[in-house]
């Protein structure tokens, strides 16, 4: 697969020298070997567009004469142009142009710059100074890991994996930008005499020792801080993640728990036969329901009482109230066809007194050929018998 790629690469421009003219020769690292890492877009790859390629640039690609002699004459850009630089566009796009064929130093390919537009000087001189090289190259799609390699400390360091491999890279142009691929050591160089002589090494993240004294390894160590706080706020999100679902889940524990205590499943119980028992009267007597849900056994009751409505789209709270006003309706008309008690209650008794006045009546004036009573017989004996006391007295 060839593609072409601007290669984000970044180095200060530095070791400044100005012609008579008012140009600005300056020789900048344009090019890096190593893993680089791109956007699948960039690649023109199938899927995600934005998920991440790392792509492998070996030495012998990268430092290859065929690649390095095509930095000779690569016209210098002020940021990449939306295609590569050709006869039709290079007046629009040029301000300046390499001079030389690349050459090696250490990991990177440096290349002598003329910078010819005032514009871009002045940027240069304010602080935009990365470069990165506009190239084509093929992408072979042969993943594999880097060669282990010693460190300067004598620590060997596991190699990186990588998706594609680069060949055949064929140098376009060089662009002077904000930000560039191959980190901030992708730079046009300053001349600062002079300095800190004595190391300060760190390990990175990878493994890899470093000179912090040296600005131009500035760019590694600020992408290993990056890498390793990308670290940490990934593992803590997973961590918030991780501890909120734990709480749903004992919060879920806790509410089954509840549900299905003895009150709980009692209550339960007495509010579906209740709300069976008032279905009954809303729908009528021959009304079942075999759901255990309260408001679907009043859905259900009010699909029978009022068919023409469309109860399954209705909210629970709508349901609730439906059934409510049919159930005091249901009630009002019980009243109206239940007859009045208390009346009924004081008929009977006025009724009993008249009976019991007929029955006093009768006793206390009866005649004299009836016969009489027991219970007259009874009191006339002890009338008598008081009478006969008397007289004895």
């Amino acid at each position: 697969m060839k593609c072409t790629v601007f290669d984000r690469a970044g180095y200060r421009i530095t070791q400044r020298e100005y012609t008579d003219e008012g140009f600005l020769k300056v020789p900048g690292r344009v090019a890096r070997t190593g893993i680089q890492e791109y956007l699948a877009r960039e690649l023109g790859l199938d899927g995600d567009p934005m998920r991440i390629i790392r792509v492998y640039r070996p030495e012998e690609e990268v430092f290859a004469d065929s690649s390095l002699s095509t930095y000779d004459g690569a016209t210098v850009t002020n940021d990449h142009p939306k295609e590569l630089v050709t006869a039709k566009n290079y007046k629009a796009v040029s301000v300046g142009e390499v001079r030389g064929p690349g050459r090696r130093d250490g990991d990177f390919v440096v290349c002598d710059l003329i910078i010819k537009d005032q514009g871009t000087i002045d940027d240069i001189i304010r602080g935009k100074c990365e470069l990165s090289a506009g190239y084509t190259a093929e992408y072979i799609a042969e993943p594999g890991t880097t060669q282990d390699f010693t460190a300067d400390d004598g620590s060997v360091i596991a190699g990186e994996p990588y998706d594609f491999i680069q060949r055949n890279i064929i140098i376009n142009h060089q662009a002077v930008v904000t930000k560039a691929r191959a980190g901030g050591n992708a730079r046009v160089f300053d001349h600062n005499p002079g300095g800190n002589t004595m190391p300060v090494l760190i390990t990175t993240d990878s493994g890899r020792s470093v000179d912090v004294a040296d600005p131009a390894n500035a760019q590694v160590v600020a992408d290993s801080f990056d890498r390793l706080m990308k670290r940490a706020t990934d593992a803590e999100s997973k961590a918030d993640k991780a501890q909120a679902t734990a709480d749903k889940a004992a919060e879920d524990l806790a509410e089954a728990r509840k549900a299905s205590s003895d009150e709980a499943i009692s209550a339960r119980v007495a509010l579906i036969g209740s709300t069976q028992a008032l279905a009954r009267k809303v729908a009528g007597d021959g009304f079942t329901c075999d759901s255990l849900d309260v408001i679907e056994i009043k859905r259900a009751a009010l699909a029978v009482k009022r068919p023409k409505v469309a109860w399954g789209d209705k909210s629970a709270g709508y349901v609730e109230a439906a059934f409510d006003a049919e159930s005091e309706n249901d009630e009002e008309e019980d009243d109206k066809d239940k007859p009045d008690m208390k009346s009924s209650s004081d008929t009977a008794a006025l009724l009993a007194q008249f009976v019991q006045l007929a029955q006093d009546g009768a006793i206390t004036a009866p005649t004299t050929d009836a016969k009489l009573t027991p219970y007259q017989q009874h009191k006339q004996k002890l009338a008598g018998a008081h009478k006969q006391t008397q007289k004895g007295a």
